[in-house]
C-alpha cells in the first residue's frame, strides 16, 4: 500500500502553479495528453485499502476566483476548429439528459471518474473530465437494448482544444489524444472508423426519435378518443393508432420492460443498430466490409419504416385532424356536475 504514497497522477499541474494563476478571475490550465483506449481497467469501487486509478479521459482543471453569476461552459474542439462537443454547467449533456436506464454494457466500461456532465463551477479548483466521447444518439424513457448502448463515438487520436467560458471571459488550451502505442492502426484508418460510428449514431438517433414521436402522436389522439362519444373519430383513432403502433413495434421491442427481456423478445431495428454501433468500435481498426453491408441493410429496413411514419404525420394524421374539424368537436367540453337535473 505504501506505494499509493509516491504516485501522484497530476504532479505536472503543480508547476503551472504562479501567483498570476491566484489572482485571476479565471484560469485554464494546460491539460495533460490523454490516451485512447476502449476500456478502462483496474479495481471499481472505493476501499480503504484501495487507491484510485487515474480517470480515463482528458482531465481538465481550471479555477475561479468566485463563483459565477451564469452559465460556464467547456468546448472541445478538433483540429480542424469544428466542434466536438460541449458541456454546460446550468444544463447537464448528454448521458445526463437521457431519461433511459444505463445498460449493463455501459456500466461496465464506464470510464473512471467520467460519471457526470455537468461542468463544475465552485471557486477554487475545479476538474471535469472528457470521456473522449462525441455527443450520445437520443434516448427515451424506459428504453432496453441488449448488447449496444445510444453512447457515442470515441474521438480519433490527434490535436484538440478545450475552451473554457465563464463570466463573458474565453479562454483556450490545446492537448493531444495519442493512441494506444501498441497498436498500428493509421489515422486513416481511425476516420474511417468514425465516419461509420457517426453514421450509425445518427441512424440511431432518428430511429429512437421517431419512437418519441410515435408516442406522442399516438398519446393525444387516443387521449382525443377518450373523451368524445363521436364513433366516426372514435374508430378513425383507433385505426391511427393501430397504423403508429406497428411502426414503433418494427422499430422498437415494445414489450422489453427489464434488462434481461430481450433473452425473451426479439430486438428489433434501433437495438441491432445499436450493437453494430458496438461492433464497430469494439477494437482500434477500420470497419469491416460485412459491417458496412450490415449498415446499409438495417439503414433500408429503418428508412422504409420512417417512409411509413412520414406518410402517417403527411397525409393519415391531417386526415384525421380535418374529421374532427368537421364533426365540429368543441375544444373544450363540460361535463355535468352529480346531481345535476
Amino acid at each position: 500500500h505504501g506505494r499509493s504514497f509516491w504516485i501522484f497522477d497530476d504532479l505536472p499541474l503543480l508547476y503551472q502553479m504562479a501567483d498570476s494563476v491566484s489572482k485571476a478571475d479565471m484560469h485554464l490550465f494546460q491539460p495533460k495528453d490523454a490516451y485512447r483506449v476502449t476500456t478502462a481497467g483496474g479495481f471499481r469501487g472505493a476501499r480503504a485499502t484501495i487507491g484510485a486509478n487515474p480517470a480515463s479521459g482528458a482531465s481538465i482543471y481550471f479555477s475561479l476566483k468566485d463563483k459565477p453569476q451564469g452559465e460556464v461552459t467547456l468546448e472541445f474542439l478538433d483540429s480542424a476548429g469544428k466542434s466536438v462537443r460541449k458541456f454546460s454547467s446550468k444544463v447537464a449533456e448528454g448521458r445526463d439528459r437521457q431519461a433511459g436506464p444505463v445498460s449493463a454494457e455501459e456500466e461496465t466500461f464506464r470510464p473512471r471518474g467520467a460519471g457526470s456532465t455537468s461542468v463544475p463551477t465552485e471557486p477554487g479548483l475545479n476538474k471535469f473530465v472528457w470521456d473522449l466521447r462525441y455527443p450520445d444518439a437520443t434516448s427515451f424513457p424506459g428504453m432496453v437494448l441488449w448488447a449496444g448502448s445510444v453512447r457515442g463515438p470515441m474521438t480519433v487520436p490527434g490535436k484538440y482544444t478545450v475552451k473554457l467560458t465563464a463570466n463573458g471571459k474565453t479562454e483556450a488550451q490545446t492537448f493531444e489524444i495519442l493512441k494506444d502505442p501498441r497498436i498500428k492502426t493509421t489515422p486513416q484508418e481511425f476516420l474511417s472508423q468514425l465516419e461509420l460510428e457517426l453514421q450509425i449514431r445518427d441512424k440511431l438517433s432518428k430511429t429512437n426519435q421517431a419512437v418519441i414521436d410515435i408516442r406522442d402522436i399516438r398519446k393525444q389522439v387516443d387521449d382525443l378518443a377518450a373523451r368524445l362519444k363521436n364513433t366516426v373519430v372514435i374508430e378513425r383513432a383507433k385505426a391511427l393508432s393501430k397504423e403508429l403502433t406497428a411502426i414503433e413495434e418494427a422499430l422498437y421491442q415494445t414489450k422489453n420492460k427489464a434488462r434481461e427481456d430481450p433473452l425473451n423478445f426479439p430486438i428489433r431495428l434501433n437495438n441491432k443498430m445499436a450493437a453494430l454501433l458496438a461492433a464497430v468500435e469494439a477494437s482500434d481498426d477500420a470497419p469491416t466490409s460485412q459491417e458496412q453491408m450490415v449498415y446499409e441493410d438495417l439503414s433500408t429496413g429503418i428508412n422504409a419504416q420512417l417512409k411509413q411514419l412520414d406518410q402517417v404525420i403527411s397525409k393519415d394524421l391531417p386526415a384525421f385532424n380535418k374529421i374532427v374539424r368537421d364533426q365540429d368537436i368543441p375544444a373544450v367540453s363540460v361535463k355535468a356536475p352529480a346531481g345535476t337535473l
